[in-house]
């Protein structure tokens, strides 16, 4: 599996780093190793000169297979069209995925208590269903445009969670979104949900403004995992 991975400027082996891993939607599906980072602002975000001013954080962007099962989330069918009644299956690139940190994390000096993940679309799916999968790897979650399976909600109900969705997204319906985050809420969590009005037209690309929120990064960055 392809991938970019960002290693802060002037990075020391004898200091330990935080690291975001970013989980592409089903536009990016390829072995380019380019469109996961060209295409939206998902891995750039963290790595902006800006934001590592306030945290050198290492920013990994692994690259899914473009085919009909293939994404960080299943969303397609055997003739490649939308299908999502396979989202909340744990897929074999999102597997490949964990892998792949598990190998930067040998490889650098990675902070345990702050590895975050965030993904868009197909990615956000991967991004629930690796916190459900293994609840005690990341510190946050920042999921866009996708959704999680309610029935696991009691697994994320202490996770530091911000969700983003548009409400006239017309490939990944809201209600993915809203329904895993009333569930988080009703076993006692307290999930931050942010619903764009569809009189901003986001449609599915819900993730532009969510990339671009000022508050995001430092939320981030703030959460720490108790271990």
């Amino acid at each position: 599996m392809p991938f970019r991975l960002f290693v802060p400027e002037g990075y020391e082996p004898g200091k330990s780093y935080p690291l975001v891993l970013f989980l592409h939607g089903g536009g990016e599906r390829g072995d380019d190793n380019l469109k996961q980072l060209v295409n939206n602002d998902g891995a750039i975000f963290w790595a902006t000169a800006e934001n590592q001013s306030k945290a050198q954080v290492f920013v990994l962007a692994p690259q899914a297979q473009n085919l009909h099962e293939g994404g960080f989330g299943i969303t397609r069918d055997m003739n490649n069209n939308i299908d999502l009644s396979r989202v909340f299956e744990f897929s074999n690139d999102l597997q490949m995925a964990y892998e792949i940190l598990q190998k930067v994390k040998n490889d650098y000096n990675i902070d345990d208590k702050k590895i975050y993940v965030t993904g868009i679309s197909q990615g956000s799916f991967g991004t629930f269903n690796l916190n459900i999968k293994y609840p005690n790897l990341f510190a946050a979650m920042v999921p866009i445009a996708g959704g999680g399976n309610p029935k696991d909600a009691q697994v994320l109900v202490n996770k530091p969670l911000w969700n983003f969705h548009a409400q006239d997204d017309h490939i990944i319906p809201v209600t993915f979104s809203r329904n895993i985050i009333e569930a988080i809420i009703d076993t006692g969590g307290k999930p931050i949900y942010t619903e764009y009005s569809a009189k901003y037209k986001y449609n599915h690309a819900s993730w532009v403004p969510a990339y671009k929120n000022p508050r995001l990064f430092d939320w981030v960055m703030k959460q720490e995992l108790n271990r």
